[in-house]
């Protein structure tokens, strides 16, 4: 079967709201916890039984002559520097995500940890790179402190450059730094945040050889890459991918060109000069001009050689455990938008995609099967682009590295408060266990219409519990092993419709013996 990329998919990556945005560190003038990190004492808060280490610095900021470098140690400081709130974003479109933001210095992380945690308590560490279609998204519009405290666990949420300050390729960009190629800096940061962890979180009560590395989204994306990424080996311990895409990671080539487009339209078509002429320009007009989501970080480059589905196919990568997991309806929440979209409209739409197949597809999406159109052709999509893909990386994974397999399923989940402001949207249309959706259990994602009522936030607390317990404890009732001669999949559901439970035919049941079929 021919997949899809499903291109127009692509700006689903982008998390649907963000609050407003908070300011850069300061020196302290509150008393708080205070750790002395490798580079100087941070004073955070107390709060939700949890200390919070908000905006420390773990790279210099990347302006002037260091955009498009690989990240630098940051300055130190002798004094208390103020962790009590989020650092800036980093440079961002407007998108569903917030308003338009310029700012390159943006190269901070976020800890959580119980509350109190003493220096050398080795807790389990759990990184989690963020969401938003690599060219939107922040760490401030989640918080740690309850996976921190119900998982007695420290919580690192990095932020990383976006958009073309993260993603750019260049061949004068590759000529200056032969190691490491160009179009990867986003991925450069993340490996300088673990990097950070590794000689770090030992002060904040945490494990150094005990680390999760987890993504959602395009942050699942980017653990796909570093899984790939040979430099990122022995910076954490296990992975999880969490609704990543791995397949639509670019080409050198292919992000070189990208790079030349947007050169040649800021007025710095010689190759030769166009990475200096670059570097002269506001980076407003850099991201003004760069527009499209991105789609992951450049393969085919010294720090990144193959991609992540060449790696996973030969065995090529860093093998450590690795959860995959998705949401049972991925993509209900994006096709609101469509309403109203008639039965002949969404036939109209599956035709037209899938001219060869559409008879087949139909008649096992028929729009009389769900509640809305809009439904139908999200299932389609769900489960192309997310759902089977995930099974995909298993299968392939599972044959160097172990593998367990989730599916996140509780359709009761408050809707998008994006999807609020919707105009016009479908009456009684609900986003169900769409993407994103498992966040709230975990993190406390805040882009949630309403509070997780009781039942909702047990099941976090169990799930919270699964994932940092993953791949430390050998308990295959809770994480089977995944194999793909019986495809055991996690069911994360309410008590009330089965609790969670390993459940038979998931991979059929999205059709995937269509979609993965050759």
């Amino acid at each position: 079967m021919k997949r899809t990329t499903w291109a127009a998919a692509l700006a689903i990556f982008a998390a649907p709201m963000q609050p407003a945005f908070l300011g850069s560190p300061t020196l302290a003038a509150t008393q708080g916890p205070v750790v002395s990190a490798a580079d100087g004492p941070v004073a955070g808060i107390t709060a939700d039984g949890a200390d919070k280490f908000l905006g420390v610095p773990f790279a210099a900021p990347p302006v002037g002559a260091l955009r498009w470098k690989p990240p630098q140690a940051p300055a130190r400081w002798t004094e208390p520097r103020d962790a009590s709130r989020h650092a800036t974003r980093c440079s961002a479109p407007s998108a569903g995500d917030g308003p338009r933001l310029v700012n390159e210095d943006c190269l901070y992380l976020d800890v959580y940890r119980p509350a109190g945690a003493a220096t050398g308590a080795k807790l389990p560490v759990m990184v989690y790179i963020h969401g938003g279609g690599n060219y939107s998204g922040s760490t401030d519009i989640y918080d740690g402190a309850r996976m921190a405290v119900e998982g007695h666990a420290v919580v690192v949420l990095p932020a990383y450059r976006l958009g073309a300050f993260g993603f750019l390729s260049l061949p004068g960009l590759s000529a200056e730094d032969p190691a490491a190629g160009s179009g990867d800096y986003a991925l450069l940061d993340q490996i300088k945040a673990l990097q950070w962890v590794r000689d770090n979180i030992a002060r904040f009560g945490g494990d150094p050889a005990d680390v999760t590395l987890t993504g959602q989204s395009s942050g699942g994306t980017n653990v796909c890459s570093l899984l790939a990424t040979p430099s990122a080996n022995g910076l954490y311990n296990r992975a999880v991918i969490q609704s990543g895409v791995c397949q639509v990671i670019p080409d050198l080539a292919t992000s070189e060109k990208r790079g030349a487009a947007l050169a040649k339209a800021l007025g710095c078509a010689d190759p030769d000069k166009a990475a200096a002429c670059l570097r002269d320009k506001p980076a407003a007009d850099v991201l003004d001009r760069w527009g499209e989501p991105v789609t992951g970080a450049a393969y085919g480059t010294a720090l990144l050689p193959l991609s992540p589905m060449q790696a996973f196919a030969t065995g090529a990568f860093n093998r450590v455990p690795v959860l995959i997991g998705f949401a049972r309806n991925e993509m209900f929440g994006f096709m609101h938008a469509l309403y109203p979209l008639s039965e002949a409209g969404y036939e109209d739409a599956v035709k037209k995609k899938f001219p060869d197949s559409a008879t087949e597809l139909l008649a096992r999406y028929p729009a009389q099967k769900y509640p809305h159109n809009e439904y139908a052709l999200g299932a389609v999509q769900g489960d192309s682009f997310f759902v089977c893909h995930a099974f995909r990386l298993a299968d392939m994974i599972s044959k160097f590295a172990p593998v367990s397999m989730y599916e996140f399923a509780d359709e009761t989940v408050p809707n998008w408060k994006s999807l609020g402001n919707a105009q016009p949207a479908p009456p009684g249309y609900h986003v169900g266990a769409g993407h994103t959706s498992e966040l709230y259990y975990l993190l406390d994602y805040q882009a949630i219409e309403s509070p997780l009522d009781a039942d909702q936030r047990a099941l976090g607390q169990k799930m919270i519990g699964m994932w940092v317990d993953f791949g430390r404890k050998s308990d295959p009732a809770e994480w089977p092993a995944y194999a793909p001669s019986d495809r055991k999949v996690v069911e994360l559901q309410l008590p009330a419709a089965g609790g969670i439970r390993i459940i038979p035919d998931v991979y059929k049941a999205h059709n995937c013996d269509f979609w993965n079929k050759e």
